[in-house]
């Protein structure tokens, strides 16, 4: 009698176990220690960025950010390549160009000055174009900061950005971010 009551108990707690609900992990945008790539000749930059949300079709800001020490002097044009899942959420989101404080343990990631600029979306290349409308210091961290929402399909989506002068200058590839969408 006293090993049925035992035996009782255990499948109630295991039942219990087996239909509670798992703890989510929260999102964060950390650069993993060990990056594996198959084509090591190409040369890839990775760049960090601050997301508030990593699962899918939550509401989320991204602060896709420039370091001073990522960035070439005296940019005027970024071009942002933009994956096929979030190139529609680009457009119809909000979208500013600010300078950056840099979040951590003991402040938060926010912009602190707007940037003047204007945005162009090519279609046929899933390309955003922003011509800042000033010369930028070289001691700031500059962000582009995007309020959407996240795409459908979960997977890792990469964003390339490119720096010129003006409009005729070749580009200069300065990063990418690697955002992971749960």
């Amino acid at each position: 009698m006293h090993s049925v009551r035992h035996l009782l108990a255990l499948s109630a707690v295991s039942a219990a176990a087996l239909i509670s609900t798992p703890v989510v992990a929260q999102y964060q945008s950390t650069t993993p220690i060990f990056q594996f790539r198959m084509d090591q000749s190409v040369p890839f930059k990775r760049l960090y960025f601050f997301g508030t949300s990593g699962e899918r079709l939550d509401r989320s800001e991204y602060y896709l950010v420039i370091k001073k020490e990522e960035r070439l002097n005296s940019t005027d044009q970024l071009q942002v390549s933009i994956p096929r899942g979030f190139y529609k959420r680009f457009k119809l989101g909000i979208l500013n160009v600010c300078t950056m404080q840099r979040g951590g343990f003991v402040k938060k990631t926010k912009c602190k000055d707007s940037i003047a600029f204007n945005s162009n979306f090519d279609d046929s290349n899933q390309l955003l174009t922003i011509n800042l409308g000033e010369t930028l210091d070289d001691d700031q961290d500059i962000a582009i900061y995007a309020k959407l929402n996240n795409p459908i399909s979960n997977g890792l989506y990469q964003f390339n950005v490119m720096s010129s002068i003006d409009e005729q200058e070749t580009k200069s590839y300065l990063g990418s971010w690697l955002i992971s969408v749960n």
